[in-house]
């Protein structure tokens, strides 16, 4: 209940909000001046109506300190101010992922008393810790392997809820996800790690991570100043941040996109669409992942962009808006990409009669073998050990983006025409990353300048 004290001609409401770690109640304070001329009958009615509204907003976390401790008040932040922001499952994801680190390092400081070289020490030990390169990736154990061997495989994958090619790629010696790997864990009743051990490359954390830290936290203290918790940012240009890493993006110049796309030629259907796909359309993978038929005009030759498939780990892949919010982007293409849409729609075809009603149709073009969408990794996979197998320059993926881009801006396609293919938001982003191939082609602008002026200039001499 809210106590009600005069202090002068004005009034105190206190409401107790529960104790904190070392015993000490915490208090929450509003104060309360009355208008003139208004009676005591009046009073004592707005004076309660303050109080109750006072409490309540207390109780649900909605008055806030500088005394409030950092674990609460990222709690609070999510709940009023990330989910009122309409932000995409991933990005949100992202936002966890990150404050729990936050929290286990600084959450029990309370805001106001959180200082530079909190935050700074925090930067150092992240800087110094190890990651998962590739997210939590798990490879069966020889006791798994020998468990299993007197077991009937159908068994252990009706059982689990996974299909039996999964079963078969990790006795090869393949890797699986976390979700995957407690299925079987499940399955089989025995300890998660008597049956599988990490397969993920561990690595120093990068810079960038450092900075994808500091941004969240950066966000969260800024939302407390705008609150009116506290009274400015102590971390905004007050801690030493690592230096930007910025990455060259790789990609493949035209006779290495050429020699790939020759030896793709007697690949799987599957893949070898997809490849060429990724090369002339210059699409992000998500983006290829939510491609569906009706995206595809075949008689004009253009395939329309309007989602993107995202992934959030230990989740399905589902669908959601492309990079540049909302946007919606239709892009040329050469027939004979269509004549591959068309070869692999007759074995897409012959594949959904294989497993009948099973079937789920939602007409993605890129599949399971049920008609769900494609997991993004597979083709990724594909690529690597395809380039791998025949010796090829090592590129993943979004290589195959920067191929398109690249190629485009040294044969003299102006800058607008490629970020809008790219179906980037603005020229300027179009320009900071492949400023290498701007330059190329400025160069040879000026090579090509220096041929023609010379042979004018010794013909008229």
């Amino acid at each position: 209940m809210a106590n009600i004290e005069k202090r002068g001609t004005a009034y105190r409401i206190v409401v107790s909000c529960g104790y904190d770690t070392f015993g000490k109640q915490i208090k929450r304070y509003l104060t309360y001046n009355p208008p003139e001329g208004i009676t005591q009958k009046q009073l004592d009615k707005e004076l309660n109506k303050i109080a109750v509204e006072f409490e309540e907003k207390c109780t649900l976390g909605y008055v806030l300190d500088s005394n409030v401790k950092l674990i609460d008040f990222i709690e609070i932040w999510f709940k009023d101010y990330v989910n009122s922001k309409n932000l995409s499952p991933v990005t949100i994801n992202g936002y966890q992922a990150l404050s729990i680190k936050i929290v286990e390092e600084l959450g029990h400081i309370k805001i106001g008393k959180i200082t530079p070289k909190h935050v700074q020490d925090f930067y150092a030990k992240i800087k110094n810790s190890i990651c998962v390169k590739g997210g939590k990736k798990f490879k069966v154990t020889d006791h798994y392997l020998k468990l299993t061997s007197t077991m009937k495989q159908k068994d252990i994958s009706s059982k689990a809820g996974i299909s039996d090619d999964t079963l078969r790629r990790l006795k090869k010696g393949g890797n699986t996800t976390l979700d995957i790997a407690q299925k079987i864990t499940k399955a089989l009743e025995l300890d998660f790690d008597i049956l599988f051990a990490s397969a993920s490359e561990q690595k120093l954390v990068t810079n960038d991570t450092v900075l994808h830290y500091h941004r969240l936290l950066n966000n969260i203290m800024n939302t407390a100043v705008r609150w009116g918790v506290i009274p400015f940012n102590v971390i905004e240009k007050r801690v030493e941040l690592p230096r930007l890493e910025k990455k060259e993006p790789q990609f493949m110049d035209d006779k290495e996109a050429l020699e790939l796309l020759i030896l793709l030629d007697n690949e799987p259907i599957k893949y070898k669409l997809a490849i060429n796909l990724l090369i002339f359309s210059g699409l992000r993978r998500g983006e290829i992942g939510g491609l569906k038929w009706d995206d595809v005009d075949f008689e004009s030759s253009i395939i329309t962009v309007k989602r993107s498939l995202k992934y959030i780990p230990g989740e399905k892949t589902f669908e959601g808006n492309t990079k540049t919010y909302g946007s919606m982007r239709s892009i040329k293409l050469p027939d004979f990409i269509f004549e591959l849409f068309k070869s692999y729609r007759v074995w897409q075809l012959e594949e959904r009669f294989k497993v009948g009603d099973r079937w789920i149709n939602a007409d993605y073009i890129f599949t399971k073998w049920n008609g769900e969408p494609m997991n993004l990794d597979t083709t990724g996979k594909y690529l690597k050990k395809f380039t791998e197998k025949h010796n090829l320059k090592p590129v993943h993926l979004h290589s195959l983006r920067h191929t398109n881009a690249t190629i485009l801006i040294a044969s003299g396609v102006d800058l607008k025409t490629v970020s809008t293919r790219l179906g980037h938001s603005n020229v300027s982003t179009t320009g900071d990353i492949y400023a290498h191939a701007i330059n190329s082609a400025d160069a040879k602008a000026s090579d090509a300048m220096e041929n023609i002026l010379i042979k004018h200039s010794h013909k008229t001499l």
